[in-house]
Formats: structure tokens, C-alpha cells, sequence
């Protein structure tokens, strides 16, 4: 029984949960003056999410703050970061400048706290989005062992914090295999806008600091100086009373849920309404903890303000899944409407003459009937467009929206007569209207 056991790793560990300051002189020098900045406060809000995360059975994911060089992306990082440590010429924050295999040793070394991770820029873009599911899942790679038995997988339970000057979508599209974000990405990782639209970047109050780069300065001076507190205090009072501290967590969530509801919103936006949720609830209890120096209702009120720049930049309350549709056929369109469709002349659908031009791999044929410009998809060539995607779903998308002909079945398929073909073949005819719908 006293036995000493000695750890001996084989590699050096590196304890980012360090301790310096003081909780009081955190409180006056960093979450005082985030407030009123309602993405930093965010910041600090989603800072305490990482304990309730099991307790409340809800799903890790990331929230990722974009936009261009010096406007406080990583400030708001190093601040959040400080909740539970620093130390070290970085503070608590990582970098995105690793492989998926070393970003899981990361996240489990962050299990429970939370993860920040700077510059998404710097990841392959070749990774980016496995590594989305993987940080949000809480499930490394399945390896083998020497004997080809399978060896555990790592696990974790983690909310992150991201900083880029472009989004997961960007980093992806840089892929030469021409990757695009998925939905299920899209919901795991929440992209917000960095700049809070005051003209001062990431700032909407300077809290009488001269400049966003004084305030920022003053940041990044507070949190290297007080740091690892904030946590400690939030945890003693969670565990004290914990089963009626996790039940008014979960009551902060329900009500914001009921408060920010978006009638008709596509199931995507509710995930990521119970992202915020929980963010939101983790902040007013921390402020009811006494750890937070605010007042009831402010970290619901800048949860709000980021949920709502995440719909304004996200286009909408759709499916990401249609809204990608339309813009799927609208960029072929943009890209090949004057060099892959033929054009025909003709009345009512009967094509009479084509037009002698060179088109060269043609995807179908453009007309004017009724004095609207139309573009008839050959089956085979729809298949090309929609590539990646459902060719049935992108067509009952576009037919929702009137960008689309019905045939006399009901089905986006309509039988049209077409220069050298001799029977009426079934195509696909898209309104040009779609070029200009928003």
C-alpha cells in the first residue's frame, strides 16, 4: 500500500493548467473590460463549457472567429485561455500548425477544459476537414498494434476555440481535389464573423483605452500576468452542490434555446442554437459563481449577438445542404454558360435550328422561350454538376424555388425535343433566374 510509484514518459509533458495571479486581479483587468464586447465575452463564456459537457450530455464542437490580420482574433484566445492557464511564450494557446495525429494527443490533453487553437490557415488543407469531425466526435484514428490486434482509440470530450483570417470552407477549397465543407462540418465548427462591425475590430467598447490596440496590449499584458484561477474557482463551487448547479445549467439552456427559437429554422440551426445555448448558460453561471464580475442576462446577451452574426454570415436559417445546391448549379452556370450549352432556336420547347457554334464538351443547350433564357441539362451532364452532392435533392431544391420546370408527372425531369436527337429525351431545364436569386 506504500508502495512509491515512480512516471517515468518517454517524451517530455508539457502542463498547460499553471497557476499565477490572482483570481481578483484577473477579474478587474481582463473580464471586466471584455465587457460589453460581445465576442469576447463569448470567448470567456465558452471558457467555462468544458465541465458541463458530460453532465449535460452535450455534443464538443468548436466556435471559430474569422477575419482579417490585427483585428483581435487571438486576443480573444489568450483571454479565453487564461480561465485555465498560461505560462510558456504562447500562454494555453495551441496552433493549428500540426498533423491530425498530433492535434489528438492535443485534444485529450484538453479533455473536459478547453482547446484553443490559432490560425486555422496553417493546417493542410488536406486535413482540415477530418480534423473538424475528429475534435468535435471526441474519437482519435483506430490504429493497429504489433500484433495487428486493435489498439484503443483516444478519447476526449473538449470545446474549441479557433482564430483564422478565413473559414473551414476557405482552408478546404484550397485542396487541389477540389474538397468542399460539408453540413455535418459546418455545424462543428461555428463560424463567426471576427469583427464586431463597431469599426474597432473585434472591440465594441474600449472601456476608455485610447485605441484597439491599447485595449488589445492591455489584454494580452493582463492574461501573461493572471492566469489558471478562474477555473479552479468555477469547479469548487460546481462540485459543491453539483447536482442543483448542473440542473440550472441546464434550465440557463432551455431558456435561452426558447428565447433565440427561429420558427421554421432547418434542424442544422438548432444544433447549433444549443452550441450557444451552452456557452450561455456556462457564462451566467459563472457570473452567478461569483467568477464572472458581470450582471444577469450579459453573457446571454452577447451569446445572442454572436448566434445572430453566425445566421447573417451563414446566409440563413436553410439547410446548409440546399443553399449549397442553388449555389452549386449557379457557379457551373457562371463558369460554362457560354462555352458548354449550345444554343437552339425554336418555339414552345421544339427545337427547330441550332446555331452554328463551336461548343466543346457540352453539357446541354440554351434557349429563350417566352422571353425568359433557359439552360437544358443533358441526365448525364446534371450528374456532372451535382457532383459531391444528390442530383434528385439539388433538382427538388431548385424546383421549390421555381428555378426549376416540373414535367407533367410531377418530377424535375421533362421530356424536350433537341437538335439531333430524334426522340424527346428527358433533361433538366433551369431558369436563368437563378443567376440573380439571392
Amino acid at each position: 500500500m506504500n508502495e512509491r510509484v515512480i512516471f517515468q514518459s518517454a517524451v517530455p509533458l508539457d502542463n498547460p493548467y499553471r497557476c499565477a495571479g490572482s483570481l481578483k486581479a484577473w477579474q478587474d483587468e481582463v473580464a471586466a473590460n471584455a465587457l460589453g464586447n460581445s465576442r469576447l465575452m463569448l470567448a470567456l463564456s465558452v471558457g467555462f463549457t468544458g465541465p458541463l459537457l458530460q453532465p449535460l450530455s452535450v455534443e464538443g464542437g468548436g466556435y471559430h472567429y474569422r477575419g482579417g490580420s490585427s483585428i483581435g482574433k487571438t486576443t480573444a484566445l489568450v483571454s479565453a485561455g487564461s480561465i485555465w492557464g498560461g505560462g510558456g511564450i504562447n500562454g494555453y494557446v495551441d496552433t493549428w500548425r500540426a498533423t491530425s495525429n498530433g492535434l489528438e494527443g492535443v485534444a485529450a490533453l484538453h479533455c473536459d477544459t478547453l482547446l484553443c487553437l490559432d490560425e486555422i490557415g496553417q493546417i493542410d488543407a488536406r486535413e482540415a476537414g477530418q480534423v473538424a469531425y475528429m475534435l468535435s466526435n471526441g474519437q482519435g484514428k483506430t490504429r493497429a498494434g504489433r500484433g495487428g490486434e486493435a489498439r484503443k482509440a483516444a478519447e476526449w470530450r473538449v470545446v474549441f476555440l479557433s482564430s483564422g483570417e478565413i473559414s473551414l470552407a476557405q482552408k478546404m477549397a484550397e485542396d487541389s481535389r477540389n474538397r468542399r465543407v460539408m453540413a455535418g462540418q459546418e455545424v462543428r465548427i461555428v463560424d463567426i464573423a471576427a469583427d464586431a462591425g463597431a469599426g474597432m475590430g473585434i472591440f465594441e467598447d474600449l472601456h476608455g483605452f485610447e485605441s484597439p490596440d491599447a485595449l488589445a496590449r492591455h489584454f494580452k499584458a493582463a492574461v501573461s500576468r493572471n492566469y489558471g484561477h478562474p477555473s479552479i474557482a468555477f469547479l469548487k463551487k460546481l462540485v459543491d452542490g453539483r447536482v442543483a448547479n448542473i440542473d440550472r445549467a441546464a434550465e440557463l439552456m432551455k431558456a435561452f434555446q426558447e428565447q433565440n427559437h427561429i420558427a421554421g429554422a432547418d434542424g442544422q440551426v438548432s444544433r447549433v442554437l444549443a452550441r450557444f445555448a451552452l456557452a450561455a448558460a456556462a457564462g451566467e453561471l459563472a457570473l452567478e459563481f461569483g467568477v464572472l464580475p458581470w450582471k444577469s442576462g450579459d453573457a446571454f446577451a452577447a451569446a445572442k449577438t454572436c448566434f445572430e452574426a453566425w445566421i447573417d454570415g451563414r446566409g440563413g436559417t436553410e439547410a446548409a445542404e440546399d443553399r449549397d445546391a442553388v449555389a452549386t448549379v449557379r457557379r457551373f452556370l457562371e463558369a460554362h454558360g457560354s462555352s458548354r450549352f449550345e444554343l437552339i432556336l425554336g418555339d414552345q420547347g421544339v427545337a427547330d435550328q441550332t446555331i452554328d457554334t463551336r461548343v466543346v464538351n457540352r453539357a446541354g443547350f440554351v434557349r429563350h422561350r417566352n422571353d425568359q433564357r433557359e439552360y437544358v441539362f443533358l441526365p448525364e451532364a446534371w450528374k456532372e454538376v451535382c457532383a459531391g452532392m444528390d442530383p434528385g435533392r439539388v433538382a427538388r431544391v431548385l424546383v421549390q424555388r421555381s428555378l426549376m420546370e416540373v414535367g407533367s408527372d410531377g418530377k424535375p425531369q421533362t421530356k424536350q425535343r433537341l437538335p439531333g436527337i430524334n426522340k424527346p429525351a428527358r433533361c433538366y431545364v433551369v431558369s436563368a433566374n437563378i443567376l440573380a436569386e439571392d
